[in-house]
């Protein structure tokens, strides 16, 4: 065997050892990183124990109590645990990365009892109103029944998928329960009320001018724009007020969901309305649908937005983002014009791929704006921005006009200055008015 054979056999030899030694190295790295998941995962699943436990206990400590001091008292305890509960789910979501956890049902009722419990914790006489009863034993109902399940996640032996799996089997549960009534719900709103009086401010001017409509009307316009994610359900479904107001920039506003002719909420969706008829936001609380298996994909997501944007507004708007993850498809549509995209006029819509449901759609950023009047025509060309740009920067792709912040600027992609990605050179005057940042 010559010289240069041993030599590429050699370093064949050194190039497996090295790649074998990588390989090790990656799933030993990826190891830890699963054993590190599953140790927050345990620990999330322990404090939810402990602060359930101590949250149903609380409530049967007021339910217990002879005087209305000891009442209070349990009250009060029990909205310090159900804080603590939504403490330990903002950690999950923010900072432990549980791929496939997804717990509405139960982040709806800790943020929904915490927001109630004020009400019969400021009640003065020897007992508890119906209806503050019927909402503790509503919490306590959820809070018994999402125990078992977290108990389940803690056995010995349990894995990482057996958590997600049994979280969702929680969900599901606690989905079928009756949810703590905040929405609608006179007493509590006459107590919120009383407890921060509303000062009225000037009435939001993005709508003056245009003609109002009563409850009835608008609940049809909701009713004809939701279509057929409205049109389900056995029996009799009725759009009803749930609750409404007065909005700094909008004027008065008022929310619609769908009920049964009994009144109870039928759907997960909210409308938001204003007086004037325009469709501002929707809203959905709870968890996903147990009777749909209609996977979506991002070109299917873009169909459904298309038409339900008809429904909308007679204002054609371009698309111009798409994103998707495993729990969501997310668009963005802005209008487009003269050739200028106005990109601070965004309507997002929000689907889950899992189910082909709508999320949420926001067209707030869009009615912001509604009534202005934007600048469309430079006076620069492109190349005169681009030399108005800082010595310090360098222009690294094309100049595009757009709408930023109120004002026709050009776009440029800029390198020179570290975490400055793009710089804002306004049309009209050749200064720069801001940059993206990246840190």
């Amino acid at each position: 065997m010559n010289v240069l054979s041993k030599s590429i056999i050699g370093l064949l030899g050194a190039t497996t050892i090295a790649g074998m030694i990588y390989g090790y190295k990656e799933h030993q790295h990826n190891r830890k990183w699963e054993q590190q998941q599953y140790q927050n995962a345990i620990y999330w699943v322990q404090m939810q124990s402990m602060y359930l436990r101590s949250f149903d206990f609380s409530l049967a400590e007021a339910l217990a109590a002879n005087s209305p001091v000891k009442r209070q008292e349990a009250i009060e305890n029990a909205i310090e645990d159900a804080s603590l509960i939504m403490h330990e789910l903002a950690n999950a979501s923010a900072t432990m990365n549980f791929h496939g956890f997804y717990w509405p049902s139960y982040e709806s009722f800790t943020i929904d009892s915490s927001r109630y419990l004020a009400y019969p914790a400021s009640e003065k006489g020897p007992s508890l109103l119906f209806d503050q009863l019927e909402q503790i034993r509503r919490m306590r109902k959820f809070a018994r029944t999402a125990m078992p399940y977290v108990d389940r996640m803690k056995v010995n032996g349990v894995s990482l998928t057996d958590i997600q799996q049994i979280s969702a089997e929680m969900e599901v549960a606690l989905a079928k329960l009756d949810e703590i009534s905040i929405y609608g719900n006179k007493a509590f709103n006459e107590f919120q009320y009383n407890l921060h009086p509303y000062n009225p401010t000037k009435p939001g001017s993005v709508f003056a001018g245009e003609p109002t409509y009563e409850a009835t009307k608008l609940a049809a316009k909701a009713k004809t724009f939701m279509g057929n994610a409205w049109n389900k359900g056995r029996g009799k479904q009725i759009v009803r007020m749930v609750s409404g107001g007065v909005s700094p920039e909008f004027g008065e506003v008022m929310d619609f969901t769908l009920s049964d002719a009994n009144g109870r909420k039928t759907s997960p969706y909210v409308v938001t309305l204003s007086k004037s008829g325009h469709i501002i936001r929707v809203t959905r609380s709870g968890t996903q649908s147990e009777t749909s298996h209609q996977t979506m994909n991002e070109q299917q997501a873009v169909a459904l937005a298309d038409e339900w944007m008809k429904r909308w507004s007679d204002d054609r708007l371009t698309l111009v983002t798409k994103e998707q993850s495993d729990a969501s498809i997310q668009l963005v549509y802005i209008p487009v014009r003269e050739q200028i995209p106005i990109s601070q006029m965004k309507v997002v819509w929000r689907f889950d791929p899992r189910t082909g449901e709508l999320s949420s759609f926001d067209a707030s950023d869009y009615f912001n704006d509604y009534n202005k009047s934007f600048p469309l025509h430079p006076k620069l060309t492109a190349e005169q921005a681009t030399v108005a740009l800082s010595p310090n920067l360098r222009a690294a792709g094309s100049p595009k006009l757009e709408i930023h912040e109120g004002k026709l600027v050009y776009e440029i992609p800029v390198t020179g200055v570290e975490g400055v990605t793009l710089a804002y050179v306004n049309a009209l005057s050749g200064s720069t008015e801001s940059i993206a940042y990246n840190p």
